[in-house]
């Protein structure tokens, strides 16, 4: 019967043929007749044609709907913004003395008036080659390290930027390095904040975040100041 379309509905397959391929029967011309008689479809032919229309019309397009139910929901993206990593806070058992070797090496560089400054736990930022610098917040010295003549000098600026001071520190037992020593205001607290070669500490102590450290505060030749650090490691 030539091309067909093909419905799908309820399981059931109804195939309604091409129209334009129906062969419609002519009516003979009269034997009598002058003229030549236009065409006539029958009429049982016209109604089964129209049925077929209708039905094609009303019936829904299952294939077309099945293929757009079945497909894959895209998984949205998140745009959350990465939290930043956070340490566990732990709090170290004790607070412990200086050791003696560390003490004798101060002794030796005439070093005087020891005082601890902070005991405190290592955070991520401490470490991060980024940031660059050890934040010690004022509020939470054990002792304020630095006399009034080094807190003007650090409250001064210079093209908008805070001055610092150089300080000797030493860390581990016989090793020392220069430090740059500045005082920002991070949030809503003043910090000092340990830069220049902190990076290279790091580095050279295999500091962690997580571990405890201490530091201590003291002077030296005509009242110069220099700092120590210790680690305790991690509880």
């Amino acid at each position: 019967m030539g091309m067909s379309k093909r419905v799908e509905s309820l399981g059931m397959e109804i195939r309604v043929p091409d129209l334009s391929q129906i062969y419609i029967p002519k009516r003979r011309r009269g034997s009598s007749g002058g003229g030549r008689k236009e065409a006539e479809t029958e009429p049982c032919v016209l109604e089964a044609a129209s049925t077929l229309m209708h039905l094609a019309k009303t019936v829904p397009n299952v294939e077309k709907e099945k293929s757009w139910n079945t497909r894959k929901r895209k998984t949205p993206t998140s745009s959350a913004p990465t939290r930043r990593k956070m340490v566990k806070k732990t709090e170290y058992p004790s607070i412990p003395e200086m050791s003696d070797g560390m003490r004798e090496q101060i002794m030796e560089m005439g070093g005087r008036e020891i005082h601890l400054v902070i005991q405190k736990q290592v955070q991520h930022t401490d470490i991060s080659k980024n940031h660059g610098r050890l934040s010690l917040p004022i509020n939470k010295l054990r002792f304020d390290f630095t006399t009034e003549e080094e807190k003007k000098l650090l409250d001064e600026q210079e093209n908008k930027n805070k001055k610092g001071m150089n300080v000797v520190m030493i860390y581990d037992v016989g090793r020392e390095s220069i430090i740059c020593l500045k005082k920002w205001k991070i949030g809503s607290s003043d910090t000092y904040c340990l830069m220049t070669q902190w990076n290279k500490l790091v580095e050279e102590t295999a500091l962690k975040a997580g571990e405890h450290i201490q530091l201590w505060s003291f002077r030296k030749d005509e009242a110069q100041l220099c700092l120590a650090m210790v680690k305790l490691g991690s509880c």
